[in-house]
């Protein structure tokens, strides 16, 4: 057996083989990606056409008119230009301003006269003329309409309507609008497991699209939170509505028993105690009724005191009538 000793360098012909193969497809590369940036920087300097959608916005309106109904979010145009500026214009389209001095606004010349980057050209507009309804401006108050999403905890509630302010809001806007509107919603209240009163800036929400236009943004609401149990007593039963000289009435039973909800302070006692609490019967049901011999109740709380889903048993009584007796 014979041993060959290598050749100096022979095992380094192979690794220069590849390094030379190696920058031969670097400069390959190179020269592809500067011949692509050649071609893409000569071709967009060309005229293209590009298809836009526009926001749309009304500029000022002619004094003593406003917008009854809101004009078209956007606008689809068609635009002509160079590669450069079309490419920057696709990523920021500027919004067209349409100006409110007549009814029939064309977008293609709206859009013509500002907004666009100099060397952009409107080519169509889709839809090509806008209407804008114009109609007699007026004001009005109206209330302001908490929305609630409150969750209480166990135990606990309101004791009382929450308190706005303001509680009201002057409105401005088209005639036919405000007619209908009867109050100005505010965003959802939320919150959960509450059981401490609390003061809250609440923001209102606009539902009409900004075609009415307010003064005020948002409301402070204070709202009276409070641990509640069950009451319960008896009701006196007492008839209102009677007329000067009518029979007067007598009920069976004369009491009812009554359960209520009831703030778990000095309130209960009150509400245990209170006379001007109590059942009544309308002397108008009485009159009304023929064939039951029974007539309806209704729990009357009386003002100030901190009581709510009352509910009474029985829920009707009999009733009889007290005739004067005859003078003799």
């Amino acid at each position: 057996m014979s041993l060959r000793r290598a050749a100096p360098g022979a095992g380094g012909d192979g690794a220069d083989a590849r390094s030379v193969s190696g920058r031969r497809g670097l400069a390959m590369l190179l020269s592809l990606a500067v011949a692509f940036a050649l071609w893409f920087s000569f071709s967009m300097r060309e005229t293209y056409v590009l298809s836009l959608t526009v926001p749309i916005e009304v500029g000022s309106v002619p004094a003593g008119e406003a917008l009854r109904a809101p004009p078209p979010r956007t606008v689809t145009a068609q635009v002509r230009g160079d590669g450069w500026t079309l490419l920057s214009l696709s990523r920021a389209v500027p919004a067209v301003r349409l100006a409110a001095s007549t009814p029939q606004v064309d977008v293609v010349a709206a859009l013509s006269s500002g907004g666009l980057p100099a060397g952009v050209s409107v080519v169509s507009a889709q839809p090509r003329v806008v209407e804008l309804q114009l109609e007699e401006r007026t004001t009005r108050r109206v209330p302001v309409r908490l929305v609630s999403q409150l969750s209480f905890a166990p135990s606990h509630g309101l004791r009382r309507p929450p308190v706005l302010a303001p509680d009201s809001v002057t409105a401005s806007g088209a005639r036919s609008i405000l007619r209908d509107l009867d109050a100005w919603p505010t965003e959802p209240l939320t919150g959960d497991e509450v059981r401490a009163p609390f003061s809250r800036w609440v923001p209102l929400r606009d539902t009409l699209g900004g075609l009415v236009e307010t003064g005020v943004r948002q409301t402070l609401v204070r709202a009276d939170v409070g641990e509640f149990t069950e009451g319960t007593r008896r009701l006196r039963v007492v008839v209102r509505g009677r007329p000067a000289g009518a029979p007067e009435v007598r009920f069976d039973p004369a009491e009812v028993f009554a359960t209520y909800r009831v703030p778990a302070d000095v309130t209960y006692d009150r509400a245990a105690a209170d006379p001007a609490f109590v059942a009544v019967v309308e002397y108008a049901d009485v009159v009304r009724d023929t064939v039951a011999g029974t007539v309806p109740l209704t729990p009357r709380v009386p003002p100030g005191l901190d009581v709510s889903d009352v509910s009474v048993s029985p829920s009707r009584v009999g009733y009889f009538l007290l005739r004067p007796s005859a003078t003799p």
